[in-house]
């Protein structure tokens, strides 16, 4: 009888796949133009106010944070640096998107989202770790 071979899981090195699909999420939403989007029903810029836009900063990039962190655990087996290099990735891919957008017509970046995207990493990895990390006491 042959033996099933293992296929690549959420369990395993492969992880990464997550996240890097994310960033790629993010890097096709920040490459839509803005030129014109108050008429086109298409574009989701023309239906999220601005305010609500630089919000959204938050939950994306700590979401980008906390699948890092998530996803290094087979890479790294320090918990400290784990939530460093997932900084460090999150933070580095924050300020590469906002400086991509200074490309797209009708986009700028600018040290305020940067700022945002800096916030959500570290709210994000805090509430992923308060999240995960509680010990049930019997």
């Amino acid at each position: 009888m042959q033996k099933t071979p293992d296929i690549p899981a959420f369990s395993s090195r492969y992880c990464v796949i997550g996240p890097l699909l994310y960033m790629a999420g993010i890097f096709f939403l920040s490459s839509i133009s803005d030129q014109g989007a108050a008429n086109d029903t298409l574009n989701p810029l023309a239906w999220i106010t601005p305010n609500v836009q630089n919000f959204l900063h938050l939950p994306v990039y700590g979401g980008l944070a906390s699948l890092w962190f998530w996803a290094l655990r087979h890479w790294v087996s320090e918990s400290g640096y784990k939530y460093l290099l997932a900084l460090i990735l999150t933070i580095g891919y924050g300020l590469l998107d906002e400086w991509h957008q200074t490309f797209v017509p009708g986009r700028y970046g600018s040290f305020t989202d940067a700022g945002y995207n800096v916030i959500g990493a570290v709210v994000g990895l805090w509430v992923y770790r308060s999240w995960f990390s509680v010990e049930k006491t019997n």
